[in-house]
């Protein structure tokens, strides 16, 4: 039977239509099946990686990576790329956390004391990117800022609780995990409703996808840019303080590569460098194979060098396909 004149001119937009959606399902369900990839292969060639022990040591790295990462993902999707001070601003939340906690003698007013001052920071980055400056440039020079008071202040030194008990931030358990893991899960469920629930975040992607359509609908690029920095601060606050608990003390050239690692996951969770797409759950993924594939590499003798290279390439990789899927769908 010979096809309508109807028909024919709509089949061809169906299968374009068909081909979009299947393209989709496999952007969302790539990064969840590439992890589950990856744990099958280590699990079947990697002595020791399917114990409790190395299972719960990734959870727990990957909290403090995950943590900065979902909270730096709202920055990416706002169409403001992403913080490159996030190690020396979780140094500062660490060093503010113990010394304030010490002289005090409470943990709760240490804690506070560093979120206070990190959110600060955070709203005096957003308030200068929402002004026109780069934030490539703003968060650089305020990452070195930090990283100069930091120095000051602690003489270079080591800062260690004295008289402060936070070792029960580290090592409550429950269910056989570590108290920072539950952290990290209540923080990525209250981002993620923030992002996908509110009318702030709704007003952060669409000001990410087109900033001057948000700007003409009466969104204020200046709130929504501090409130995005504003969350990626709590973040590192919360990062800071757990760093602090599971270490026992900072230094101010510490985490240096978490500023990197937390990009990477930000990457490797889909989240467009232009911005207006991303999910802090996917971020936090992200963290989650960023760790698990370090924890790998660690576990098969791997030297730092050859660790960071299998990381960098997966980060393009990923990146890259990522890239050609939104090209193909948006035609």
């Amino acid at each position: 039977m010979t096809k309508t004149i109807e028909e024919a001119r709509t089949t061809p937009v169906q299968v374009v239509q068909s081909k979009k959606i299947t393209l989709r399902h496999f952007a969302t369900w790539a990064l969840p099946l590439l992890l589950l990839a990856i744990v099958v292969v280590a699990a079947l060639t990697t002595p020791r990686f399917m114990s409790f022990d190395n299972l719960r040591a990734i959870l727990i790295n990957a909290s403090v990576v995950g943590i900065v990462a979902v909270g730096m993902t709202p920055v990416t999707i706002s169409g403001n790329f992403f913080s490159l001070g996030a190690s020396q601003s979780t140094v500062l939340s660490a060093v503010m956390f113990l010394s304030v906690g010490s002289a005090t003698g409470s943990v709760l007013v240490g804690a506070l004391a560093a979120l206070v001052i990190l959110c600060v920071v955070g709203v005096a980055q957003g308030y200068i990117v929402s002004a026109g400056l780069n934030p490539i440039i703003t968060t650089l020079a305020a990452g070195t800022i930090v990283f100069g008071l930091v120095t000051v202040f602690t003489n270079g030194e080591v800062v260690a609780p004295q008289g402060l008990d936070i070792s029960w931030i580290a090592l409550t358990n429950f269910l056989g995990l570590p108290l920072p893991v539950y952290i990290f899960l209540i923080y990525l469920a209250i981002n993620w409703f923030y992002m996908e629930h509110t009318v702030a975040g709704r007003r952060t992607y669409l000001m990410g996808a087109n900033r001057s359509t948000a700007q003409l609908s009466g969104i204020s690029v200046r709130k929504t840019t501090i409130w995005a920095f504003l969350s990626m601060s709590i973040g590192i606050t919360i990062a800071g303080i757990l760093s602090a608990a599971q270490l026992r003390q900072v230094q101010s050239a510490d985490l240096s590569g978490l500023t990197m690692d937390v990009i990477a996951a930000v990457l490797v969770g889909g989240s467009a460098i232009s911005g207006g797409e991303g999910s802090p759950l996917r971020s936090a993924l992200g963290a989650i194979l960023i760790v698990t594939l370090g924890n790998i590499m660690l576990l098969h003798g791997l030297p730092t060098g050859v660790r960071l290279l299998g990381v960098g390439i997966l980060v393009v990789a990923v990146v890259s396909v990522l890239h050609v899927l939104r090209k193909a769908t948006a035609r």
